[in-house]
């Protein structure tokens, strides 16, 4: 980490030193809990955060205080998940994959054609037993808590390269997070990947650094790629899952009373963020389109028929990926 990030982390979490009262030991006393959040102020994502902490405020009849910075305020996503441990700050919002570095499970997160379609998705990882168990072994192996899943929305690609199949991602620059299921799986469909801090996607696709990017259609819009960019094309290769994550020791020495108001105010604003990505979705490529992209819809099967033994980079998953698909 960047010692200018670093020192700025410190004075954040001595600012919350000086914050918090009490820990929450007194009925009168209040406890202050920062969420770090590194979308943009306002959408959908923060939109659930702001619903969490509404909530958390109204289960504990005031007495615990969640603090959002969105935005990246408090660092990118991989300073503030390593800020938890040292208690810099108390809660992230992030998908699961962004845990890839410490736990090998969660990189499911991120693995293409999982899911048949929106609603095996649902079935499975919000509201079934596979996908706590998912969140389970990502927990254990990473030492955190996670609760509160919620669809981030499908992962699409916005391009200055027309493709309308498969064979047509030959060659292209797509950026990618750096984790390593995303960068295979573009090797895998013959483009290049070029891992980005999203902060850099804008200008990277601005200059031509790379020829695409690929993230939720609600972000994509959010941080006007159609500015930059002249195709929507409807991939759906990855219906990934935000959750709520605390540092496990952190979240067990809280008192029982917060532990329970956080699992109920997580689980209500999970569901709250599902539903409101479930109504913008469709109206978000309606926007796209209105800002002067061309919407492509590829045929998938091509897609998914150069992925079909993907399986074998990640011999660690194919048991949770046969379950997934045993569900259908």
């Amino acid at each position: 980490m960047k010692k200018s990030k670093l020192l700025a982390l410190v004075l954040v979490v001595v600012l919350a030193a000086a914050s918090v009262v009490g820990c929450g030991s007194k009925s009168d006393e209040v406890s202050v809990f920062k969420l770090a959040n590194g979308s943009a102020l306002g959408d959908e994502r923060d939109q659930s955060l702001q619903e969490f902490a509404k909530l958390v405020d109204q289960k504990s009849n005031g007495t615990m205080k969640v603090e959002v910075y969105s935005g990246g305020t408090l660092g990118s996503w991989r300073d503030t998940i390593e800020g938890l441990e040292p208690n810099i700050v108390q809660i992230v919002c992030e998908s699961i994959g962004t845990l890839e570095a410490y736990s090998p499970t969660a990189s499911i997160d991120a693995y293409p054609y999982l899911y048949d379609d929106y609603d095996h998705y649902k079935r499975v990882m919000l509201n079934g037993e596979v996908g706590q168990k998912i969140m389970d072994a990502v927990a254990e192996e990473g030492n955190f808590v996670l609760m509160g899943p919620s669809n981030r929305g499908a992962r699409i690609v916005t391009s200055n390269k027309k493709i309308e199949s498969a064979d047509d991602l030959r060659g292209v620059k797509i950026r990618a997070p750096g984790i390593q299921m995303y960068i295979k799986t573009w090797e895998y469909l013959g483009a290049s990947p070029l891992p980005m801090d999203p902060s850099e996607i804008y200008t990277g696709l601005q200059q031509g650094t790379v020829d695409a990017q690929e993230n939720p259609i609600m972000y994509s819009y959010g941080n006007a790629f159609y500015d930059v960019c002249k195709y929507l094309v409807l991939t759906n290769h990855v219906f990934s899952t935000d959750v709520f994550i605390f540092n496990d020791k952190y979240f067990n020495g809280l008192p029982e009373e917060q532990q329970k108001i956080f699992r109920e105010a997580a689980k209500e604003a999970g569901d709250f963020r599902t539903k409101l990505v479930e109504d913008l979705e469709a109206e978000t490529i309606e926007l796209m389109a209105e800002k002067g992209m061309e919407v492509l819809r590829p045929d998938l099967s091509g897609f998914q028929e150069k992925l079909a033994d993907f399986a074998k980079e990640f011999p660690n998953l194919a048991g949770l990926v046969e379950e997934v698909h045993a569900s259908r």
